[in-house]
């Protein structure tokens, strides 16, 4: 099963393309260039350099959220546009899950924080034992200093020795965490501490060998808070 992976949820651009748990190609781009410059050269040259075309796909695999609001809108319009054009079955994955999924065979509390601005992380709780990610909590948008009291909290509870961080949250705040969190901390290597698209793929196929598709045209993006013109229309200001 040939699976496209396509990740735009932060700033990081993603792209994979995996043969069942196979990985063929993964591209991982970091660096200035806007997810609508980059996105879709990129499947483009993932595809022509592994000598396929978009209608031999078996699915197509795309990060809803949480996450940057035009990087998830970009990102869910390019995976549907290909969808709908080629036939193809649609599989919306949270970027949590993908981050969660950097970190397997571990008994520590595994928290993905994606920056959410204003103060605040985008976050999760999850177990890592196996290998894939079980989820222990909703997606959530919370202080830093809220997030590290119910991590502590929840690593109590479920026995886990450690707290490992990751993701793009985890920097603006690092400080903090390391004298909040001190030798409970573990904190993710440079390889594993941003989503993979990769990792998107290999979720989407534990969902699509079981045939646990989304609807193309109902799947929208999950943005957990408000937009700033949703809140401002909130308050009246608009």
């Amino acid at each position: 099963m040939y699976i496209l992976a396509i990740d735009s949820a932060t700033p990081v651009a993603g792209l994979a393309l995996l043969n069942d748990q196979k990985v063929i190609r993964e591209e991982f781009i970091n660096f200035k260039k806007t997810h609508s410059e980059t996105l879709m050269p990129g499947v483009d040259r993932v595809l022509h350099d592994c000598e396929m075309k978009a209608a031999d796909l078996d699915a197509i695999a795309v990060t809803v959220g949480p996450g940057s609001f035009t990087g998830l809108r970009i990102g869910l319009a390019t995976a549907k546009g290909l969808s709908m054009a080629c036939g193809k079955p649609l599989l919306g994955i949270s970027t949590l899950d993908v981050l969660a999924h950097n970190i397997v065979f571990s008994n520590n509390l595994v928290c993905p924080l994606l920056d959410a601005r204003k103060q605040e992380v985008y976050t999760a709780f999850f177990a890592a034992e196996g290998d894939v990610p079980k989820r222990l909590t909703q997606d959530m948008a919370c202080s830093p200093q809220d997030m590290a009291e119910r991590a502590k909290d929840l690593a109590s509870a479920t026995g886990k020795s450690h707290i490992t961080l990751l993701g793009d949250g985890f920097y603006p705040y690092e400080e903090y965490f390391r004298e909040y969190f001190k030798e409970d901390l573990l904190v993710a290597p440079a390889p594993l501490m941003l989503p993979r698209a990769a990792a998107l793929g290999s979720l989407a196929w534990h969902r699509a060998k079981n045939n646990d598709f989304d609807d193309t045209f109902s799947l929208r993006p999950v943005y957990v808070r408000l937009s700033e013109a949703e809140y401002k229309l909130g308050k009246g200001a608009l």
